[in-house]
């Protein structure tokens, strides 16, 4: 049986996908399948699969007609998957040889829909590791050891990491749900992460780095800013809808509606100059549907953007760039007065140190003299001192010395009175021993003696018995 199904799209990464693989063919959990979908790559790609294909027969390699996107390819590799659970793998990353198998074990063991690992940033131009708290499921920590739910984690859902590759689904949770990647648009982990995990009645952690992000690689999707970030506008509006469905929407709603102003607004200010206008229309039309009337949009003043957000749905795109040129003038003048006073406070502290300095050095070679006078009285004391306890040490272990020998000459007479005493009282012992063994000898011959007498005595009586016995017979 199949324990877990690996979906790798790939694009152009034949710089990379060898070592992506070799990390997976390599797993210690072998009862896997690889399926791995060419989203017509123009390079060596497909080559570099086709030969770990022929080695390995765990492989499965799908074709697309057109470079259709990971989304698409993702869905195929969805349609494919015959394993219990399903892991998605970014083809330019690298996993730790026994993350499948630990992510399965621990799976199996909570019966989860979803279980999630952490993730190291690798830089390809630094070619540097680094943990950062988004990667690292820092905001999890206090589930690591439980079975839990969204709802569990409605306080921070929005800062949880929506990446694909550093978690394995429940195929049959999968199917009940039917739950696909929008294709045609990049950030299509968005949704898919918010339709799974909002459904999961069960999921949990392995805290361990188990998978391998690489980061700032040549021609990566995400390295590349240009018309395709207009996809986070629809991607960001079918997560609200998804967030929307949820029993805790009302209780988040205001921190839901900041989040996704501040994240489309931060978009904005990543574009070329010659895609902000349509990207204006697009956000001004999202941050309608959010159908907050009068007063009600004031709820969002804690927001970073709330100021832009207010501005985009009240004007124009050219009365947009008034108001932003304006904010920022007013921004510019705020810091340079920050500057100026920041200046005044670093040339008031600076002639402060500089004064600060003067007296320090001053009070330092006071200190220095005073010390050097005083260590060279405290060492001709020392000296004196020292010379005293050293003779004073001597005449005492010379004293001992004596006391020592004395002591042990007396030891060893007592000793030996001690000894001399204890043998005469032992040699009198065995003398009284002797004495008692030979009266003990001498009586018991003496009563043997008298036995015999007693017995000669007593024959001859009889003796006599027999013949007065004798005489009376004849006489009769």
């Amino acid at each position: 049986m199949v324990k877990v199904s690996v979906i790798i799209p790939y694009h152009n990464v034949e710089n990379y996908i060898e070592k992506c693989l070799e990390s997976i063919t390599g797993q210690t959990l072998k009862d896997i399948e690889i399926i791995l979908i060419n989203d017509k790559s123009e390079d060596k790609s497909f080559d570099i699969v086709k030969r770990f294909s022929t080695e390995d027969n765990r492989i499965i390699s799908l074709s697309t007609e057109k470079h259709l996107g990971q989304a698409h390819a993702r869905n195929i590799g969805l349609k494919t998957a015959k394993g219990e659970y399903i892991s998605f793998i970014d083809s330019d990353d690298w996993v730790e040889n026994d993350m499948l198998e630990k992510m399965y074990n621990s799976a199996k063991y909570g019966d989860t829909e979803i279980t999630m690992c952490k993730a190291r940033l690798y830089d390809d131009k630094t070619s540097e590791y680094k943990e950062d708290n988004y990667y690292g499921l820092k905001c999890l920590e206090s589930f690591y050891n439980k079975v839990f739910s969204a709802y569990d984690t409605r306080d921070f859902i929005l800062n949880i990491n929506v990446v694909l590759w550093n978690k394995i689904y429940k195929k049959e949770f999968l199917d009940k749900i039917n739950e696909k990647f929008p294709e045609g648009f990049i950030y299509e982990d968005l949704p898919f992460f918010f339709g799974t995990y909002l459904k999961a009645e069960k999921i949990n952690i392995v805290p361990e780095y188990l998978y391998n992000y690489r980061q700032n690689r040549q021609y990566s999707t995400m390295q590349n800013i240009d018309k395709k970030i207009y996809d986070r506008i629809p991607m960001v509006s079918l997560t609200y809808e998804k967030l929307k469905n949820t029993p805790f929407y009302k209780e988040k709603e205001i921190d839901i509606l900041s989040w996704i102003i501040d994240d489309v607004f931060h978009r904005f200010t990543l574009l070329d100059e010659k895609y902000y206008k349509e990207y204006f229309y697009m956000m001004k039309k999202l941050f309608q549907s959010f159908n907050l009337e009068g007063d009600e949009k004031y709820k969002l003043a804690t927001c970073y953007c709330f100021e832009e957000y207010c501005s985009i749905l009240k004007n124009n795109y050219i009365d947009f760039w008034k108001f932003l040129i304006e904010k920022y003038k007013m921004a510019n003048k705020r810091v340079k007065e920050a500057q100026h006073e920041r200046n005044e406070t670093i040339k008031s502290l600076t002639e402060y140190w500089n004064d600060y300095k003067t007296k320090q050095e001053k009070e330092r070679e006071e200190i220095i003299k005073w010390w050097q006078e005083y260590t060279d009285k405290e060492k001709a004391s020392h000296k004196a001192e020292t010379e005293k306890l050293y003779w004073d040490f001597h005449n005492k272990m010379i004293k001992q010395e004596y006391d020592l020998k004395k002591w042990q000459s007396q030891s060893l007479r007592m000793q030996k009175e001690t000894m001399q005493k204890e043998y005469e009282w032992k040699l009198e012992k065995q003398k009284q021993q002797f004495k008692q063994a030979l009266l003990k000898q001498k009586q018991y011959y003496e009563n043997n003696f008298l036995l015999v007498r007693i017995n000669i005595k007593i024959n001859k009586m009889i003796n006599q018995l027999k013949n007065k016995i004798k005489k009376c017979i004849k006489k009769n």
